[in-house]
Order: structure tokens, then C-alpha cells, then sequence
């Protein structure tokens, strides 16, 4: 045979006009449609789970009595959603009336160009947050546990050194670890990520790559 069956494949992934192309091209609209949807979904269902998580601090800390912490807190992660929503948002801007491939392409540097600037933003983010909590904690009274603060429980059993009202040690130790996670929010986002949406982004980049290997002999040929 002239033509073997990957060859008219490739042609029909890329030719309007052959009788394979509406078939082909419809297999990738559907998987293509179906990887965006679900990643969209997850968007959403993470941003619901952060306030969630924010409102349990919020009222962790009012009943521990701190409720400056808790509010803080709060106003952080509900911060980091409104910024995220509004990030989602510009997936709109995509032209969705262009091929598969095209489209997939478009969304894959959306999610590059997303990852970056949140990268950058967590690399302020993280500490800031860290540094709230742990103050907060350091003043709350963990209930039915302790009648007392942590940090009144603290000076009693230690007299440590304090600085500011807070012993050395914490303030010390809190920053470190906080600019610690400042250093490495790359590496600690992207892993997060990787953790949330791996195996969706990692079928994305299958199908990408699939698109690629079906267009890559038709392109060069021409």
C-alpha cells in the first residue's frame, strides 16, 4: 500500500480536507477539552480548600485568643485567592476558536507563565505567612489543653532571653525557617503543584507531545 495507516493519520490530523481529519481532530478536541476542564476544576477546588483552611485559622485563633493572627492569616489566603481567581480569569482571553494543538499550545504557556509569577509572589508569601502563624501561635492559648500561653508557658519553664517580648530562640528560629521557604518557594510550589495536578499536567503533555509526533513529518515534508 502507498499509504500506510499511521501515514493517512498524520495527514488527517492535519488536512481539513481528507476523510480522516474530522475524526482525528475530534479525538483531540475531546481529549483536549477534557484535560482544560478538569485543570479548571481543580483550580477551583483548590481556591475553595484555601478559604476553607483560612477560616480554620480564623477561628482557631480567635477561640486560642488571637484573633489579630487569625484575621491576619485570613486576609492572606483570601488575598491569594482573589489573586488566583483573577489569574484564572485571563484563561478567557485564549482563543479557543483555534485547532487543538494550537489551543493546548496557548494553554501550556498560560500555565508556565502562571507558575512563574507564582513563584515570584511566593517567594514573599510564604514567609509573611509562616512568620504570622507562628507569632500567633506563640501567643494563643490552646484550650481545654493549656490554662496558660504558650509564650507565659515559655518564660516560666526557661527565662529565656527575650527580644521584642518574644524569646530569641523562637524569633530566631521562626525566621530562619520562614526565609528558608522564602529561598526555595520554587522549588516548593512547583513540588506542591506537582502534587495537585501532576498526573493531569503529565497527560497534558502527552497529548501535546502526540500532536507534536503526528505534525512533526507532515511540517517538515513541507
Amino acid at each position: 500500500m502507498e499509504k500506510s495507516i499511521e501515514s493517512i493519520w498524520k495527514q488527517g490530523f492535519l488536512k481539513g480536507d481528507t476523510l480522516a481529519a474530522p475524526k482525528v481532530n475530534n479525538l483531540y478536541n475531546q481529549k483536549s477539552k477534557h484535560v482544560i476542564e478538569k485543570l479548571k476544576r481543580m483550580f477551583r477546588k483548590n481556591l475553595i480548600i484555601i478559604m476553607i483552611v483560612a477560616t480554620f485559622f480564623l477561628t482557631g485563633f480567635i477561640y486560642t485568643g488571637v484573633p489579630v493572627a487569625g484575621i491576619l492569616v485570613f486576609l492572606l489566603l483570601s488575598w491569594l485567592v482573589w489573586h488566583s481567581k483573577r489569574h484564572i480569569k485571563s484563561l478567557d482571553q485564549i482563543d479557543n476558536s483555534k485547532d487543538s494543538y494550537q489551543y493546548l499550545k496557548a494553554f501550556d504557556n498560560w500555565l508556565r507563565d502562571m507558575i512563574s509569577k507564582y513563584v515570584r509572589v511566593y517567594r514573599f508569601f510564604y514567609p509573611i505567612i509562616i512568620l504570622v502563624i507562628t507569632v500567633g501561635v506563640l501567643y494563643s492559648t490552646p484550650r481545654p489543653i493549656l490554662d496558660k500561653s504558650i509564650i507565659e508557658i515559655i518564660i516560666e519553664r526557661s527565662n529565656p532571653v527575650m527580644v521584642l517580648g518574644m524569646p530569641l530562640f523562637y524569633i530566631l528560629g521562626a525566621i530562619i525557617y520562614a526565609g528558608l521557604f522564602g529561598v526555595f518557594a520554587g522549588a516548593v510550589f512547583r513540588y506542591d503543584v506537582k502534587i495537585i495536578y501532576g498526573r493531569v499536567l503529565k497527560k497534558l503533555d502527552e497529548i501535546i507531545a502526540d500532536m507534536e509526533d503526528l505534525r512533526s513529518p507532515y511540517i517538515t515534508k513541507n
